[in-house]
């Protein structure tokens, strides 16, 4: 499904990573262990196109994902080729339900009336798709606890 091929990344001039190369085929699952200041969190952030990563020189090497190559820029991107990320710290706004941080920075929209005449970016969000969609998710995976639930009540174990 995808490789990951003679990967180097530097820190001006801290090495990160030196030649990490990394298969890895559809519906496998695979942990990746090692002592603090490894680089598995350098490693998932350029396979997860996070801004730091280029904002910081880019890295060398080479994404091959179904045999072709692919330079990942975002999050959004990574997310379109089905590679997900979940980061070791919570990265979730206590003040949003658990539908909106599920559907962050995807959010479905809907038009209305200024979007239709004035500016398309002006849509609204689509909370009955955002709540259905969550609520699909939260069932699919066993979580039983209401999508509109504000994240800021909830335990960090449930």
């Amino acid at each position: 499904m995808f490789e990951l091929k003679s990967i180097y990344k530097d820190f001006f001039g801290v090495q990160a990573l030196k030649n990490v190369t990394l298969t890895l085929q559809e519906g496998e699952i695979l942990g990746l262990v090692g002592e603090n200041g490894a680089g598995k969190s350098t490693l998932m952030n350029i396979l997860f196109g996070m801004p730091i990563i280029h904002e910081t020189g880019g890295y060398q090497g080479e994404i091959l994902f179904d045999g072709k190559p692919v330079i990942i820029k975002s999050a959004k991107e990574a997310m379109d080729l089905g590679i997900g990320m979940i980061h070791q710290e919570f990265m979730l706004i206590p003040g949003f339900s658990v539908a909106e941080n599920i559907k962050l920075n995807r959010e479905p929209t809907k038009s209305n009336i200024f979007s239709r005449f004035i500016n398309q970016k002006l849509e609204t969000l689509d909370m009955v798709t955002i709540r259905k969609d969550s609520k699909n998710v939260l069932q699919e995976i066993g979580l039983g606890i209401d999508e509109l639930l504000p994240i800021i009540g909830l335990p960090v174990r449930v």
